[in-house]
């Protein structure tokens, strides 16, 4: 059984990303880097990295992820806000312990 399937295929994964977009627009650190952007385009590029990463069936289609981000000059304080907002949300929403740290890695 995959990461995939372990957090509820689908469906949870969707619910679990869409928390995650609207918790990182929304925060006071790293959410002026979202001014301006499409909520609902970064929402379904985050779940197919996610499902990607965690043996879903979806594969990523957006733009080399260097690329994309290159512009923003992302601080690697940013990144680690960013992935603590993640780990937030996934023990919020009871994802085991083993694979958020897979994820989070």
């Amino acid at each position: 059984m995959t990461a995939y399937d372990r957090i509820g295929g689908e469906e949870r994964l969707v619910e679990l990303v869409n928390v995650f977009v609207e918790r990182i627009f929304l925060d006071p650190i790293i959410g002026f880097l979202f001014l301006g952007k499409d909520k609902k385009r970064i929402g379904s590029r985050e779940f197919e990295l996610a499902s990607m990463h965690l043996g879903g069936p979806h594969r990523y289609g957006g733009r080399p992820l260097v690329a994309t981000h290159q512009a923003l000059r992302i601080n690697r304080g940013q990144f680690r806000r960013r992935l603590a907002i993640l780990k937030t949300v996934l023990l919020d929403h009871g994802v085991p312990e083993d694979i958020i740290e897979s994820w989070i890695s």
